[in-house]
């Protein structure tokens, strides 16, 4: 016999002990009996059970969707969709048959469960489709298949490894879910969210929203009220948020638009604001701020973070990083700015307030706007001072700390105190 030959024989040989086992072959897996693939098909059975209304609805639920909607009735409707793996359907049909659907009542409660856990071999779901009156409040702990509800009076779910689809409640909403997707959407009560890894989406929340999340997308429109978020590893997105909002992330974007007052405290986080109408306070470290379009008093407190800020008008601006470049654009507002090892970039939107920025080892350019006065000092130690405006300025010296000052005899104009330390100073016309 030739090798070729021999080698094929052993193929044989190993491929038909192989599926010898593999046709007996089984693994459990969170209670889930998984056999082969050869071990049949799946069969769906239906059992249905009318119950008078409850104050509160609670299910409890594993392996197998649950689908709850708020319609007019004055009964409780439930279905009970019980899907059985079996080589054969008179197989099937014995199991489901013993899968019960268990109803108990506790003063304004309805319990709707299965006797799942007193069957050895699990290779079944359940599922729910349970239609309510609408002033029903809903609690549901599921696991391993979707939970979606809609139109009832309030919603306490836990679904573990399971997607959450919540649209058209009238109170409050509480979540905790993982590994699936969760939207949340049109609710008139508080909104709470505990969620990791799954990515989310909360939408036309009148109520408070508070949201715990961690290593996916956050998305989050037309909230009412106030947002207390803490994300870990979430990249966010918030677009037109009343506030106040307070919210903290890490090495992912957070990006708002349209927002009320906010605090923001990154770590590693690049943060970008887009209009903004109220207080906005900003705390982050090595990655950029870029702010567009804020009325109201701003705060940033950086360490190694680029600071891009352009049509801020405010009553105060308080600025500090370092290591990157600050520019700030038509801003109009009392500034205070601390810069090491960097350069700023200063074009205020007029002369009206006072402006004290302070560099190390950073050069300065400040944009002069037209038929604008404001009493002036630039000072650098180190370097020099170039002034390039059409009219000459009160004092300009040099002897080892360069000096110009400017309409100093104007008492009733802001003060502009402009410092910097081995490096250089431009004072340019604005265009």
């Amino acid at each position: 016999m030739k090798a070729k030959e021999v080698l094929l024989l052993i193929f044989i040989v190993v491929v038909g002990v192989g599926l010898h086992y593999l046709e007996n072959l089984k693994l459990t897996i969170d209670d889930w009996e998984v056999s082969s693939l050869f071990r049949g098909e799946s069969y769906l059975f239906e059992e249905v059970k009318t119950e008078a209304p409850a104050g509160t609805l609670e299910i409890v639920n594993s392996h197998g969707s649950i689908q709850i909607e708020g319609v007019e009735t004055q009964a409780i409707e439930i279905a009970l969709e019980k899907r059985v793996w079996r080589k054969t359907k008179q197989e099937a049909r014995e199991i489901a048959d013993q899968i019960k659907l268990l109803a108990t009542r506790d003063s304004q409660r309805l319990l709707l469960t299965t006797n799942r856990d007193t069957f050895r071999k699990k290779n079944f779901t359940t599922g729910f489709r349970v239609r309510v009156p609408r002033d029903t409040s809903i609690s549901v702990r599921n696991s391993y298949g979707l939970v979606r509800i809609a139109g009832v009076k309030e919603v306490e779910l836990e679904n573990r490894q399971g997607r959450v689809d919540i649209v058209e409640i009238s109170g409050p909403v509480r979540v905790q879910n993982s590994y699936e997707k969760v939207s949340i959407m049109d609710v008139d009560g508080e909104c709470r969210l505990e969620t990791k890894h799954s990515s989310a989406l909360l939408s036309r929340i009148a109520g408070p929203v508070l949201v715990n999340c961690a290593y996916e997308n956050l998305e989050l429109f037309d909230l009412k009220s106030s947002l207390d978020l803490e994300s870990r590893h979430t990249r966010i997105k918030a677009v037109r948020i009343a506030g106040p909002s307070k919210i903290s992330g890490s090495y992912e974007q957070i990006s708002l638009s349209e927002t009320g007052p906010a605090i923001i405290k990154g770590h590693h986080s690049p943060v970008e604001v887009d209009t903004a109408r109220g207080q906005l306070e900003i705390e982050t470290s090595y990655e950029r701020i870029r702010l567009v379009d804020l009325e109201g008093d701003l705060v940033i407190r950086a360490r190694s973070s680029r600071v891009d800020v352009t049509g801020a008008r405010a009553a105060r601006l308080q600025v500090e990083t370092s290591y990157e470049p600050v520019n700030l654009e038509d801003f109009s507002g009392q500034l205070e700015l601390k810069l090491k090892h960097a350069n700023l970039t200063l074009s205020p939107l007029n002369l009206d307030y006072p402006i004290l920025a302070t560099t190390e080892y950073g050069n300065i350019k400040f944009f002069w706007p037209e038929s604008q006065t404001a009493r002036l000092e630039a000072s650098s130690k180190g370097g020099r001072i170039s002034w390039q405006l059409p009219f000459s300025p009160d004092e300009n010296t040099t002897n080892g700390l360069a000096v110009v000052r400017v309409y100093r005899g104007a008492a009733d104009r802001p003060e502009i105190k402009l410092t910097t330390s081995y490096g250089n100073i431009d004072i340019l016309k604005k265009e």
